[in-house]
């Protein structure tokens, strides 16, 4: 019965281990660029022209964001249908 006990106690332990780190990889942070740099690199980050990311961007509200926010973005701009 110890050995449950202590078994239940090491897997309670290792689940607090993880949920920390999951914790701390959360806290690292992207870094956060301008529209204007993020239009200028638009070929190379979303494979799309200038105009498109700066329009996504601006229809977003947004005036800097990270790239991974600013694929979502500009990838659910493209994809709206034009009437």
């Amino acid at each position: 019965m110890s050995r449950k006990i202590l078994r239940d106690d090491e897997t309670a332990e290792k689940q607090e281990t993880t949920k920390e780190l999951q914790e701390n990889l959360k806290s690292v942070k992207e870094s956060v660029y301008s529209v204007k740099e993020l239009s200028a690199n638009a070929k190379k980050l979303f494979d799309t022209r200038q105009e498109c990311v700066a329009a996504a961007l601006k229809a977003a509200g947004k005036t800097e964001c990270t790239v991974s926010e600013a694929k979502k973005i500009v990838e659910k701009f493209l994809k709206k249908e034009v009437k």
